[in-house]
């Protein structure tokens, strides 16, 4: 009984100062909310493919910093922060899209390989955006992403992104991110990219 009661603890107590230490908000020129990434897409001028390439390029832009420290976080709180993952940045891109008035609905597969390492393998989330008639993906992960045209190729089945996927991924994450923040402040490392850093298409 005394092992069950204490095990959440450690965890709790290991979680808290990673929470309360988490990295703060990005300074960017990039607009934070939908309504003014939205506006800028518009001033463009840019029409059906060229729109959508140009949502994906002012979400990218909007997103400089990949975070797994700040998972829980609602897209548009991240959005406001200027980091996040694509559970996250890609969920903007989809409202973004569809103030633009493209059908859209937010996609996941549990594997997919690409990012610029042929060998990595991670879960990811992207956008179906209907364009001429056709499903498309795109992913607002790096300003050179084009629509059709993601970093990455799913290896697993391509599922709805579903509420439940949200929470059960973001939940079975949280123990590796503590791990990794602690193991960076234990050894005085920086934190690995895949945990917290630029978000230059090299992470999902």
């Amino acid at each position: 009984m005394k092992l069950r009661w204490g095990l959440p603890a450690l965890l709790g107590a290991a979680l808290i100062p990673v929470w309360v230490m988490a990295p703060p908000a990005v300074k960017t020129d990039a607009p934070d909310t939908v309504d003014g990434l939205i506006a800028r897409a518009k001033a463009t001028g840019a029409t059906g493919r060229a729109l959508v390439d140009e949502a994906i390029r002012l979400v990218a832009v909007a997103f400089p910093a990949h975070s797994l420290w700040h998972l829980t976080e609602s897209p548009a709180r991240a959005l406001r922060a200027h980091r996040g993952w694509s559970h996250q940045y890609n969920t903007v891109l989809s409202e973004v899209l569809r103030g633009l008035g493209f059908d859209t609905s937010l996609v996941h597969a549990a594997r997919v390989r690409g990012f610029g390492y042929p060998w990595w393998l991670s879960g990811h989330s992207w956008v179906k955006v209907i364009v001429e008639d056709r499903a498309l993906d795109a992913c607002a992960c790096d300003p050179t992403s084009t629509v059709g045209n993601p970093p990455f190729v799913p290896v697993t089945a391509e599922l709805p992104l579903r509420l439940v996927t949200r929470w059960a991924v973001g939940a079975a994450l949280v123990p590796f991110v503590v791990a990794e923040v602690w193991r960076a402040w234990l050894t005085g490392r920086p934190v690995a990219p895949w945990v917290y850093g630029d978000k230059d298409g090299s992470h999902p």
